[in-house]
């Protein structure tokens, strides 16, 4: 059973380790939410799973999108998580 994969609202895939800002857009103007790292796909439920950018905890993300952001991607491995799919 393939899956789309998850869009940031470039309408580009998400990109495992890439940080990304929760968005809503709000009467006249956006609301910028929490940073967020991508850390891929749970194996076994197939949850999208993010990361909070600073502490690397797992966290939720609100708002109807996700804005990249230019900063390098970091591989959520070497922050203690263990290999997810992309």
């Amino acid at each position: 059973m393939a899956t789309e994969p998850m869009l940031d609202t470039e309408g580009k895939a998400l990109k495992v380790g890439a940080m990304y800002c929760c968005v809503s857009p709000r009467n006249g103007y956006t609301d910028f939410g929490r940073l967020v790292r991508y850390c891929g796909k749970d194996v076994e439920s197939g949850r999208e799973l993010f990361a909070d950018a600073d502490t690397w905890e797992e966290c939720s993300i609100h708002g109807e999108g996700l804005a990249p952001q230019l900063c390098p991607a970091v591989d959520p491995v070497t922050q203690g998580w263990p290999k997810l799919a992309a």
